[in-house]
């Protein structure tokens, strides 16, 4: 190798020392800028993680007490006539109804601690009716709001009535209203379980359905 070949390489290790130098005073520099930001903040570090962890504790204790208080639940049953439909509902809940002997056999309306008015467009975290229209008409009024995937239709059947099939409803059951909804035949008019409020959809799938009962 000559002198010039010799020069060459030195001068392409000395290009890449001194990129590796260069690397690593960035990398200790931004080393160090973190420690110091560290040593220098690490009691508002400390002290916004503490508030965080508390945040979080209250929150879940907060749920916690929540559920419990919804226990014992108590129970509604609807006019004999009309099968004796039976659930239960959180006991932190109240609930409205009107009982007819004819046309709209049950309106039935429930809502955490006081049921607003019934005037205006409201919604209710449960709503339960007992009406004269056929079992297939109710369920025929969700056709469009299910072919435009509005809402989504599944077969269903109450655990405590399984002789009973009906039809489960999810997603925009009106204009603005999203929830979930039970449709089930009995005899020559429907029954109709619903909750309008996502929110209260875990209790409806938790307390509400699984308490389902009526006599076909």
């Amino acid at each position: 190798m000559n002198y010039r070949e010799n020069g060459s390489v030195s001068v392409v290790l000395a290009g890449l020392f001194g990129l590796l130098f260069v690397a690593s005073s960035i990398f200790a520099f931004w080393a160090f800028a973190g420690k110091q930001d560290y040593k220098n903040n690490v009691d508002e570090k400390i002290s916004d993680a503490t508030v965080l962890a508390i945040q979080e504790a209250e929150t879940a204790k907060d749920s916690e007490f929540i559920e419990r208080e919804k226990s014992p639940l108590r129970s509604y049953t609807g006019p004999a006539t009309y099968g004796s439909l039976e659930f239960e509902y959180p006991k932190t809940w109240s609930v409205y109804a009107q009982e007819a002997a004819s046309g709209q056999v049950l309106d039935l309306y429930a809502f955490p601690s006081v049921v607003p008015g019934l005037s205006g467009n409201k919604a209710y975290a449960l709503r339960v009716e007992i009406n004269s229209q056929s079992y297939d008409s109710e369920v025929k009024k969700f056709d469009q709001l299910s072919k435009t995937g509005k809402v989504k239709a599944t077969a269903y059947r109450p655990e405590k009535v399984s002789s009973v099939l009906g039809v489960r409803i999810d997603g925009e059951l009106k204009t603005g209203v999203s929830g979930s909804m039970i449709l089930l035949p009995i005899r020559d008019k429907t029954i109709i379980i619903y909750t309008q409020i996502p929110e209260f959809v875990g209790d409806f799938d938790k307390i509400i359905l699984p308490s389902i009962n009526f006599i076909p």
